[in-house]
């Protein structure tokens, strides 16, 4: 017979996932080793400093993020809003006839068009700034997720310091959002109004457990029913054999498309027999923002269409390296390095990846604070030098210290990327090495972090199983596994 923990016994490790190797929280509540006052001094000081210079960030980012939005016209956001209104107006979504007021073409299929039929029930700049302040609140929930599961793993007892550390993740978060504003990718959503961090949002919901029970999966799913490269994250409910997860999944993608059919059916067919199999409707590989291998490989002088098709099996070996590597995190209860892992193998292996399709790169902040305290506390139990070393290198690539209302802010020192021609030519020979290397660093240091991150999975060790558990529910609404 199954029994609930008793009132006095440890809580459950809310780090765990669901279907993942059960934990053993409840020794090592009891095994943990004390800081010394020494290390604890120290730890008090590192999280001050974090807090402190991570808001001052936020305010000083926020006020030039809010000032764009208010002086600038999102391109993005307002493309969105012209495919609500041609919803509404019967016009067709794709082709001459797309009613868009900038000339850029809608590339999303029709349910995403039936989603953003709200934003047309506001006036242009209200919707914009609604936009701004939606997708500020969605990367930090991201943040805030990530940080409770990482503090978790930190501080897993019921201790008092544990759980006010734990409640703190909401501040922490908003921290972690200040410095993640310095992020290149994240700015330049911001800047046009992308939509790409709700579908992180989605995602990041799904893969660090906090959907409920009934409905994980179905993040992921709707994710990919709006922009279809979130299918990829589903990956992990294959490889750790979630397969009720991923069955939620392939339903709530399922609903989309049916949905998109019931509004849309012409826009429908044509969407998913022509303009689903166009991998250059986001541009051409060349594309300088285009920070994918295929751009890596099209700017060390390849032919385009070679670094495309030297890319199908690319993606497969990419995808399989990156199942494995989410098969040993996954079992060894690293949700966040999870997620970073497919983070970065879906932006190295698009066809297309500009840096704001780099987003969810923003997780790297948490896991690099992680490593740092630590490092700080002496528990070296939790030290792992690859996912320092990765997340360090993929933080340094990505910092901007511009502002979105700087008049200067479209320049190389933000977009490093910039030093290229969009038009070409592109090649060693007319750039030389250290440009390449320089306009290039976002793209090589994903595929750097994600290597380090294989070689993190491989050092580290399953969580072993407990032979009498039963079922509890967190607060964060993950099912783990606590003794009897």
């Amino acid at each position: 017979m199954k029994t609930s923990t008793p009132a006095t016994s440890p809580a459950p490790d809310p780090d765990r996932g669901p279907n993942q190797a059960p934990d053993n929280a409840d020794n090592r509540v009891n095994t943990v080793p004390g800081l010394t006052p020494r290390r604890r001094a120290a730890v008090q000081v590192f999280g001050a400093v974090f807090m402190i210079l991570g808001l001052v960030c936020l305010i000083w980012q926020t006020r030039g993020v809010l000032a764009h939005t208010r002086d600038a016209y999102l391109l993005d956001v307002g493309v969105f809003a012209d495919a609500g209104r041609a919803i509404l107006d019967h016009a067709p979504l794709y082709g001459e006839g797309f009613p868009s007021r900038s000339g850029f073409a809608f590339i999303y299929p029709p349910v995403a068009a039936v989603l953003f039929v709200p934003l047309t029930w506001m006036d242009e700049q209200v919707m914009e700034m609604v936009w701004t302040w939606a997708s500020l609140i969605a990367a930090w929930l991201v943040l805030t997720m990530a940080v409770h599961r990482l503090t978790t793993v930190l501080l897993p007892g019921q201790d008092v310091t544990a759980v006010r550390c734990r409640r703190a993740a909401p501040v922490a978060g908003l921290a972690a959002l200040g410095f993640a504003l310095l992020f290149e990718p994240l700015q330049v959503h911001l800047m046009y109004g992308q939509i790409n961090v709700f579908l992180v949002l989605l995602v990041t919901v799904d893969l660090l457990g906090y959907t409920p029970r009934q409905l994980r999966g179905a993040g992921v799913g709707v994710a990919a029913g709006i922009k279809i490269t979130p299918a990829a994250y589903a990956l992990v409910f294959l490889v750790t054999k979630r397969w009720g997860d991923l069955a939620r999944s392939f339903a709530a993608f399922l609903v989309t498309v049916v949905a998109g059919w019931v509004f849309r059916s012409s826009d429908s067919l044509f969407f998913w027999t022509e303009e689903f199999f166009n991998s250059e409707r986001g541009g051409g590989p060349g594309y300088p923002p285009n920070q994918a291998l295929t751009g890596l490989l099209t700017r060390a002088g390849m032919d385009p269409d070679t670094a495309q098709t030297v890319m199908v099996p690319g993606l497969l070996l990419i995808a399989a390296v990156a199942g494995w590597a989410v098969y040993r995190l996954s079992a060894a209860g690293r949700p966040v390095s999870v997620l970073l892992v497919l983070v970065l193998a879906v932006s190295v292996s698009s066809p297309i990846a500009v840096t704001h399709h780099w987003t969810g790169v923003i997780v790297a902040v948490t896991l690099l604070a992680f490593q740092a305290t630590v490092l700080v506390a002496g528990r070296r139990e939790l030290w792992d030098w690859p996912t320092a070393v990765g997340t360090l290198l993929l933080v340094a690539a990505n910092l901007s210290f511009g502002r979105l209302d700087d008049v200067d802010y479209q320049s190389t020192p933000n977009h490093h990327y910039q030093v290229f021609s969009e038009s070409g030519p592109w090649s060693l020979s007319d750039f030389g090495v250290v440009e390449y290397l320089y306009g290039n660093m976002q793209g090589l240091a994903g595929i750097v972090c994600l290597a380090l991150l294989c070689v993190s999975a491989w050092r580290a060790r399953p969580v072993p199983a407990r032979p009498a558990t039963s079922k509890v529910t967190d607060r964060a609404g993950v099912q783990v596994e606590s003794a009897r």
